[in-house]
């Protein structure tokens, strides 16, 4: 005879049993992967309608925007075009691997300039990694077409918005969407990357939006438009003064004179052609001035010196001087220049003071007082991306990257810097979910005389097995592993500057390391200048800058 408890143990063994039974029985069926082609047919998800959903098979391929890509696995190629608002045209590509090449994540990639197109070496870049990638023209075009300047969005408020913040958030819903549906899973990791423009969208994204990223990488943020655009102008402005035009040959030189001062004496080492920590380096283009220069046919009259110390002062309000943006740093000056010579570049080029004057008024009439403030009060809720309280990123779990190449005369570095001296997050230190890495010698995002490729443009795979060479990869690192990077090693870079009027001769190192701010690399004096081995991190001096006025930090 079974004892009654042994009994009733072995009953309650075998309904347990059949209840798991019954259960599996019932649960729904796992979802499974879609075919791509299952996906089109006009399906509408959030503000967004699918207009295509193609097979591109493993190889090479010619993409939209006419750039052959090679190598590529073989993926689901999504179109859809956004609606956020009734006169919104927001378009949106999203490209899946299939198979087994999906990692489980989601990438989305920021654009760039007056975007208006969708970039698909970035995407490829992307899709190679194992990422589902999206992308969006930010709902600009025809920004992108040659000739066109930065004024589509005059009287077209919601067009702003689109490009401001609505475009990058709706292709980021849009696209976690259609990568559940295909795969049949949810995505595991969501990063965004991005430079200049495409680092504005980062801003936003982790400022307006806290919840759509793990992890988000802003490269030189244009997160300060309306300003950032007023200092393009200010600049053309001074260029075209009457006897301010400073020939190519001469703008050489200056930025001869300024390497040839400080140059290595700034933690770099004594062969660098480019600056370490610009900042150290108070040279006055007065030191070519013509009416002490030796070599008269290398020196600056009054009009260029003048010209040249209002640039390294930084845009002011004419009236009460008050700064209205962060003023460029020697050094950058082979990216300052195209914007300078009014005869690189059209007049109206970048110049939104049209879109807050009537057709009568000339762009020089722009007051810097009442226009000024008009043109913030209409503009900079949408298109800025200025708040440095990041606590809902931070809660989050959220991971930021910043990078700020010091050489760039586009978009001042020292605006990343001071937007980084200011993050906050209720009860977390920045340093825990936010790091800022300013490179020496790079310029705008890419390129430059110093050591400055880090993985940022995404050309594919990781080459090297070391995290800190890849800034995606130490990113990842951060969020899924807590191990937060201290240090990248960049190595050169084949990338060239978007307006290269002229070259500074010397070597570029072969890898050089990438300091989290406030560090910078530092020559040990005796080995190799061009190898990353001969530098440590150390913390770095960095003397007082021009800070906007409170009003123009919105």
């Amino acid at each position: 005879m079974v004892p009654v408890g042994r009994a009733a143990r072995r009953l309650f063994l075998v309904v347990a049993a059949a209840i798991s039974v019954l259960m599996l029985a019932i649960r729904p069926a796992a979802a499974t992967p879609l075919d791509c082609a299952s996906l089109g047919g006009g399906s509408r998800i959030g503000d967004a309608t699918i207009v295509l959903a193609q097979h591109i098979g493993a190889g090479d391929y010619t993409a939209a925007d006419g750039v052959r890509l090679t190598g590529l696995p073989s993926f689901c190629r999504i179109f859809a075009v956004a609606s956020p608002s009734a006169s919104s045209h927001v378009l949106i590509e999203l490209w899946m691997p299939e198979g087994d090449k999906w990692n489980g994540k989601f990438l989305g990639v920021g654009n760039a300039g007056n975007a208006g197109k969708i970039g698909s070496s970035i995407l490829a870049g992307g899709l190679k990694r194992g990422y589902a990638t999206a992308s969006t023209d930010m709902g600009s075009a025809p920004a992108a077409v040659d000739g066109i300047a930065f004024n589509f969005g005059n009287g077209r408020p919601e067009q702003i918005r689109d490009f401001g913040y609505r475009a990058t958030h709706d292709m980021t819903v849009f696209s976690k969407a259609v990568v559940a549906r295909f795969y049949g899973k949810d995505v595991t990791r969501s990063y965004f990357v991005g430079c200049s423009t495409g680092g504005g969208q980062a801003l936003s994204e982790a400022q307006k939006f806290p919840d759509d990223y793990d992890g988000i990488i802003a490269g030189a943020p244009a997160h300060d438009r309306t300003h950032m655009h007023i200092h393009f102008s200010v600049l053309r402005d001074l260029g075209g003064q009457p006897g301010a035009a400073i020939p190519m040959p001469l703008m050489a030189a200056w930025t001869h004179a300024i390497l040839k001062a400080c140059a290595g004496r700034d933690g770099g080492a004594p062969g660098d052609n480019f600056l370490t920590n610009p900042l150290q380096c108070t040279i006055s283009p007065r030191r070519l001035a013509c009416r002490t220069s030796t070599d008269k046919n290398a020196c600056l009259n009054d009009t260029q010196v003048d010209a040249l110390e209002k640039i390294y002062a930084g845009v002011r309000n004419p009236r009460t001087g008050q700064p209205i943006y962060y003023p460029d740093v020697r050094g950058a000056e082979e990216l300052i220049f195209p914007i300078y010579d009014t005869s690189l570049l059209p007049s109206s080029a970048f110049d939104i003071r049209q879109w807050i004057l009537p057709p009568e008024r000339a762009p020089s009439s722009f007051d810097y007082d009442s226009d000024m403030k008009a043109l913030d009060d209409a503009y900079a809720h949408d298109l800025n991306a200025m708040d440095p309280d990041l606590s809902a990123f931070a809660r989050h779990g959220g991971k930021l990257i910043m990078y700020h190449g010091w050489a760039d005369g586009i978009i001042s570095p020292l605006g990343s810097v001071d937007y980084y001296e200011h993050i906050t997050a209720q009860g977390q230190s920045r340093e825990a979910f936010a790091r800022l890495f300013m490179v020496p010698g790079m310029g705008h995002c890419a390129g430059g005389p110093g050591a400055t490729d880090f993985g940022q443009l995404l050309p594919g795979p990781p080459t090297s097995p070391q995290v800190n060479d890849d800034v995606l990869a130490a990113l990842e690192h951060w969020a899924e592993a807590g191990i937060a990077p201290d240090q990248l090693i960049a190595g050169k870079s084949a990338q060239p500057y978007s307006f290269p009027p002229f070259k500074v001769k010397g070597p570029t190192p072969v890898s050089r390391p990438i300091c989290a701010f406030p560090a910078l690399p530092r020559y040990d004096g005796k080995g190799d200048p061009l190898q990353a081995a001969s530098f440590k991190c150390v913390p770095a001096k960095f003397p007082a800058f021009v800070r906007p006025a409170p009003e123009y930090l919105r």
